[in-house]
């Protein structure tokens, strides 16, 4: 493989979990969130995989998600540190936004400072929910005026859908034999993720093998294609992270759905 040249590459989006572990159980989570996970994504760690891509590439959009990232201790330094490699990207972090208190005033001048969305996902009609809700984002409206960052309020009650068959250990593929179609369809064919220092096409599949090390899912034949995967690594050339972010449908596009059917989440 050639070496990388020095020059960035531009690239739409990538984006990367600085927590596996979430404060809601969404049942059929795309990013596995519902299965328990308590990890986050130090600094030390995930801070160096930051700093070797942003040498080699620029996003227009960067996001930083979960799991929920408001459990990261070091969201700040994550937000700072986006801004810094990359001054012209958009940077967005989304949350579910019910651990926004716990931040007082220290996030809100940051997001100013690292010219950041603040995106909200909104996840459910339940009164109790609600309950919560309401004065977390009257606060953050009131917040994003007076510190003058963009507020996103986003709808993802009624948008969710089973990317498999089966729960924790009966997980299983779709695999309905027309990987064009399910990429044609699929939610997240633009979410490029960064994930151990490597680029991976998408959040099901970046995600899977910790859920796969969990359930012992590579016993099961079925998960053989995506477990397979292969990332694209750091020492790819120029030429390979092009063709990376211009690959549409391949093999492992079979283990999702070709139609999504969609329903209300529940999220406790």
């Amino acid at each position: 493989m050639s070496k990388p040249t020095i020059a960035m590459i531009r690239v739409p989006k990538v984006e990367m979990h600085i927590a596996h572990m979430c404060n809601l159980r969404c049942a059929g989570c795309s990013h596995y969130a519902d299965y328990g996970f308590n990890e986050i994504v130090p600094l030390a760690e995930g801070g160096s995989w930051l700093s070797n891509w942003g040498a080699r590439i620029e996003p227009l959009h960067f996001t930083l998600l979960g799991g929920e990232p408001l459990l990261n201790p070091q969201l700040l330094d994550y937000l700072r540190l986006a801004s810094r490699l990359w001054a012209r990207t958009q940077i967005r972090l989304v949350t579910n936004g019910l651990l926004l208190p716990r931040w007082g005033e220290r996030l809100w001048p940051v997001l100013t400072e690292t010219r950041a969305i603040l995106t909200v996902s909104i996840h459910s009609r339940e009164e109790r929910y609600w309950h919560q809700m309401v004065p977390i984002l009257e606060e953050a409206r009131h917040q994003s005026i007076y510190h003058g960052f963009i507020l996103d309020e986003r709808n993802s009650i009624d948008q969710w859908y089973y990317l498999y068959h089966g729960q924790g250990p009966n997980m299983m593929p779709f695999n309905e034999g027309n990987p064009e179609m399910s990429w044609k369809v699929c939610r997240n064919k633009h979410c490029v993720t960064l994930q151990n220092n490597a680029l991976w096409k998408c959040p099901p599949i970046a995600h899977l093998p910790r859920v796969a090390a969990k359930f012992r899912l590579d016993a099961n034949p079925a998960w053989r294609v995506p477990l397979s995967y292969q990332p694209m690594s750091l020492d790819a050339s120029d030429d390979d992270i092009r063709a990376f972010f211009a690959q549409r449908s391949e093999p492992i596009c079979g283990m999702c759905p070709t139609k999504l059917s969609f329903f209300e989440k529940t999220i406790y």
